[in-house]
């Protein structure tokens, strides 16, 4: 019985250890962050397929600015960050589908965490997201959603997005900005005013 169950542990120290290797590999790349900020604003830079989000079926990248309190809950700032999709196809945007993109994106990201806390079995609460079309390839709307990396609680976010062909490149890009901040608290007009080293021509 102990034979069996030291096999067991060394068969999950192997699994932990390999998916802690690839998660490794795959966040520390050297493409370099397009996302113009101040010094003291968080890069990372992912590729499709996203780890946490395989579903979302999008060749690319994700660039990825958090704000310097993104990861302390008392701070103005929690959870207040942006990011871009450098894609190669058109995403032919609308509501209901960004709802479904930010469902699984967030689904996945959350349940990676509880993963990576060693929490294997936790029932995390799905998301959900409410979006309106607000201009032409512009959205805002709220996404509900548990957080699992730090207050360990369901909250709401607070969300803009818009979408925009890059000529320049060929490439769509699609902009997501977050904080459970109302829109009319500072950190908005940071984010809104976070820009890319792209030179497209619109």
């Amino acid at each position: 019985m102990l034979k069996k169950l030291l096999k067991i542990i060394v068969v999950l120290i192997v699994i932990i250890a390999f998916v802690a290797g690839y998660l490794y590999f795959r966040l520390h790349n050297d493409i370099i962050n397009v996302l113009e900020s101040k010094d003291n604003w968080r890069s990372e830079v992912l590729e499709f397929p996203l780890i946490f989000a395989g579903d979302l079926d999008y060749q690319g990248e994700e660039h990825v600015l958090f704000a310097p309190g993104w990861s302390e809950t008392t701070s103005d700032d929690y959870f207040s960050y942006i990011f871009l999709w450098i894609i190669e196809e058109n995403p032919h945007l609308n509501p209901s589908k960004i709802q479904s993109i930010l469902n699984t994106y967030f689904d996945g990201l959350m349940n990676t965490g509880a993963i990576t806390n060693f929490n294997f079995y936790k029932d995390i609460p799905e998301t959900k997201s409410s979006i309106r079309e607000i201009d032409k390839n512009t959205f805002r709307g709220t996404i509900e959603l548990y957080d699992e990396f730090f207050a360990k609680k369901s909250f709401v976010l607070n969300t803009s997005i818009r979408s925009e062909y890059c000529l320049a490149n060929k490439k769509y890009l699609v902009w997501f900005y977050l904080s459970p901040q109302e829109t009319d608290h500072p950190i908005w007009d940071e984010l809104m005013s976070i820009k890319s080293t792209l030179k497209c021509i619109k």
